[in-house]
């Protein structure tokens, strides 16, 4: 009966060392300071109007490069066309991340200005981290 229990015990240790370590949780924070690169032509993206009219951000973008901020680091991530997206959607990518912005609801407010609704998801390892609906607004 010992060496029953001592077997299994063994054999639990042994699964619990082999496991996988689970990736930490992904804490997506917003943001007020703009690094003066990323200012012009460009999306923000909000959570709220609250957020929108206090100029908090969850995303920024200058259509090339997006900027979030991951477990409080800034995070930027380059636009990538080689990944397959919708027409109103822009693929950004890091060494970890991918963020997609969907525009679904995008209203032309006048030539170079506008305003969206839309969705942010973040995905690594093809596993979706994090979605959140937005609203935003973009232009020159």
């Amino acid at each position: 009966m010992k060496l029953l229990l001592s077997a299994i015990l063994f054999f639990t240790i042994g699964l619990n060392i082999n496991q996988a370590q689970r990736p930490s949780a992904l804490k997506i924070s917003t943001f007020k300071n703009v690094p003066d690169d990323l200012m012009g032509c460009g999306d923000d993206c909000y959570l709220s109007e609250k957020d929108k009219k206090q100029d908090i951000l969850i995303c920024r973008t200058d259509y090339a490069t997006a900027l979030i901020h991951i477990n409080n680091k800034s995070i930027r991530l380059k636009a990538n066309e080689k990944i397959s997206h919708d027409k109103n959607e822009e693929i950004y990518t890091s060494d970890q991340y991918i963020l997609s912005v969907k525009k679904v609801n995008v209203k032309q407010l006048d030539s170079e200005y506008y305003q969206f609704k839309g969705v942010i998801t973040i995905k690594s390892s093809g596993k979706i981290l994090y979605q959140q609906q937005i609203i935003g607004e973009g232009g020159c």
